[in-house]
């Protein structure tokens, strides 16, 4: 995969015009009412929800503040390649981001916990558009 922020930024807003009907994601969400933000280098893409449903999908240039029920990733494109391209670094998702290997969570704690099956869910989804596309 060789890709630019931008690229992983355009492939995560495809991905958010279908992941509505994958059921996996959906059952991640239901219920939720939030958002989930993918930082790449300065740029971002927001995913909101209203009672699980996603209504919108926004691009964002710079960081932003989180409200209740809010949460991010944020690293370099080169870390996101890493998790994006490789299994074994998506399954220790949560060890990257305990050991702070480049890659920081933001916002709401305890939506993290309750809602990080959605974004891991997210993740594949975005793995496979990009390397669909190469």
């Amino acid at each position: 995969m060789n890709s630019t922020a931008s690229v992983v930024i355009r492939a995560a807003v495809r991905v958010g015009d279908t992941c509505s009907s994958d059921e996996a994601f959906r059952q991640a969400t239901r219920f939720w009412t939030g958002a989930f933000r993918l930082g790449v280098d300065d740029k971002s893409v927001r995913f909101t929800f209203d009672t699980g449903a996603l209504v919108s999908v926004t691009k964002i240039e710079g960081k932003e503040e989180y409200g209740e029920g809010e949460f991010g990733f944020d690293a370099p494109c080169w870390a996101w390649k890493k998790i994006l391209v490789n299994p074994k670094a998506r399954a220790d998702f949560t060890g990257i981001i305990n050991r702070g290997e480049a890659l920081t969570r933001t916002g709401d704690r305890a939506a993290y916990w309750l809602y990080y099956p959605a974004f891991r869910r997210f993740l594949e989804l975005l793995s496979e558009a990009l390397n669909n596309q190469s």
